[in-house]
């Protein structure tokens, strides 16, 4: 016996969108980049910013650098052969090779932005307002009678007597 095909339905859908060309992909004009012709309408040309925005409007400040980045940043800006990747071999080459009191400068820069990030992360913390975790709301007894009684009750049965057949020290195998 042979299984009969079940009946398709037919779906009522959007003809499948495509370029001029028949390419499901099309090139933005302002940008050139490639995008789906499906999400064309969404797409947005521009640069992206790399900071990030927190809900007080305010922009996200990053880390402090490391002394190592001050010393990699005036490197590369005197160092001006070989490609990229040479520059940052020979100047983790340079980093390793100093000394500590050549390093020193770029410490005494690095402990100053360091100093400098810690002191607007106090502002910050000390304008935040205190927030009460406990609920202290009118309506904490409202819905729930019983909702003080159920907290000492709680704590009370910690010291209850049916806890003691729980206690292993007691229990002899074997008796």
């Amino acid at each position: 016996m042979a299984y009969q095909s079940r009946p398709r339905k037919r779906v009522r859908a959007n003809p499948i969108r495509r370029a001029p060309d028949g390419s499901a992909f099309l090139k933005c004009e302002g940008c050139g980049i490639s995008v789906a012709v499906a999400l064309a309408d969404m797409h947005e040309c521009g640069i992206k910013k790399n900071t990030t925005q927190c809900r007080d409007g305010s922009v996200e400040r990053q880390m402090p650098r490391s002394a190592f980045h001050f010393f990699m940043d005036e490197f590369l800006k005197t160092c001006e052969e070989g490609t990229l990747i040479e520059k940052d071999k020979k100047g983790c080459d340079a980093w390793k090779n100093m000394s500590i009191k050549e390093r020193q400068p770029y410490v005494d820069q690095a402990v100053k932005l360091d100093i400098a990030y810690s002191r607007l992360l106090q502002e910050e913390e000390t304008r935040i307002q205190p927030v009460d975790d406990e609920a202290d709301s009118a309506d904490v007894g409202k819905y729930d009678k019983r909702y003080e009684d159920s907290m000492m009750n709680y704590y009370d049965s910690e010291n209850s007597d049916w806890l003691q057949f729980l206690n292993i020290w007691q229990w002899h195998p074997g008796s």
